[in-house]
């Protein structure tokens, strides 16, 4: 029996910078982290890792994964894949100047509340009816089912929050659309009487949309492990293209039978550099789920655990099989100890200044 666990945000952005699991007991994660082996390999993005373990093109010459119609797919009210459905995210940011930039924040659950969102939604509707039907499944997640399929090239949110995004701005055969549309979408909600009352209020505007993930679902998948188990809707939905129904994280029934869980606990704060958060959810992350698999492969219940990390800058690949809980001289490796192993180091200068030999001397 095996486990796949797939946590994104484990491994903590500018861990150079900060020694982020400091003070937090994790005993079960250093023990398993001192038996297994383990590998870091190249940056590869946290969606075509998914892809992959759900046996999904990972985005080739026939263009990128279509996140949008995935992740739709995995909203708690899916809809039926759809060969001829192109679908877009389009979810609501706040942007803001910082000094001559225009940077781009995202929302997080509780800030919009649903009469605002449906309020917005219904503006957006009426005015931009050409390009399709927008639709909020949560407060934060917005879809626009397109009326046309587009050829933009359009990055992810998560690529953009907290940066300009004159560096990410629609690309390919349909960016002026797209340029053009953002504009426009940007005018209107700044305009609209519901996001001028919550600035007066004090309270960010959901001033723009941010359009991401094009494509349409294609069907035929076939997961890595025969159950899937997350809470994450990209994931989910994946998992439901590979014909699989994702069931909630549940450690008694993933003991079972061979599975896919994905946890996704640590990832906003991570990206969101919320190292408090982040330190909460990782000790009961060790508590809830860690701890006990390292108990199961003790015992002999679980035979192999894989834990996958993606990271800013690489992923990190652990695997522990049960057969290894004899190797007693394998000491355990603290965490925060494979984090600086992890962290690029900082460049040398020379200790003098280097010669140019094409310079004369004087």
């Amino acid at each position: 029996m095996q486990i796949h666990l797939v946590i994104p945000g484990l491994i903590w952005p500018g861990a150079s910078l900060v020694a982020p699991a400091a003070g937090i007991e994790l005993p079960a994660l250093a023990r398993l982290l001192g038996l297994g082996r383990r590998e870091h390999r190249d940056f590869e993005p946290l969606d075509l890792q998914l892809a992959r373990l759900f046996g999904l093109g990972t985005g080739s010459s026939d263009g990128p994964l279509p996140l949008a119609a995935l992740r739709r797919l995995g909203e708690s009210v899916p809809v039926a894949p759809d060969p001829d459905g192109d679908w877009l995210c389009a979810d609501p940011v706040n942007l803001s100047f910082a000094r001559e930039h225009l940077l781009l924040n995202d929302f997080p659950a509780d800030e919009l509340g649903d009469d605002d969102v449906s309020t917005l939604i219904a503006a957006l509707n009426d005015n931009f009816g050409d390009l399709g039907r927008f639709e909020a499944c949560t407060p934060t997640r917005w879809y626009l089912r397109l009326a046309a399929p587009t050829r933009a090239r359009l990055f992810p949110l998560h690529d953009v929050i907290g940066r300009p995004i004159r560096q990410f701005l629609p690309e390919g055969e349909d960016a002026r659309l797209w340029q053009r549309t953002m504009n426009e979408v940007q005018v209107l909600l700044h305009n609209h009487p519901l996001n001028q009352a919550r600035e007066a209020a004090g309270r960010r505007p959901a001033n723009s949309l941010w359009f991401w993930g094009a494509g349409a679902l294609e069907t035929g998948a076939v997961a890595t492990l025969p159950v899937v188990q997350t809470a994450e809707p990209l994931a989910r939905g994946m998992a439901r293209a590979a014909g699989a129904e994702a069931a909630a994280p549940d450690l008694a029934a993933a003991l079972r039978e061979d599975t896919i869980i994905v946890l996704d606990a640590l990832l906003h704060p991570a990206r969101q550099l919320d190292l408090d958060a982040w330190r909460n959810n990782l000790a009961a992350l060790e508590r809830d789920w860690i701890a006990p698999l390292a108990g199961a492969l003790g015992d002999g219940r679980l035979q192999k655990l894989t834990l996958t990390a993606p990271g800013d800058r690489g992923t990190f690949e652990l695997v522990v099989r049960s057969g290894e809980r004899w190797k007693f001289w394998r000491k355990p490796l603290a965490f925060d100890t494979l984090l600086k192993s992890l962290t690029p180091a900082a460049p040398s200068l020379p200790a003098e200044p280097v010669a140019d030999p094409d310079r004369p001397d004087r």
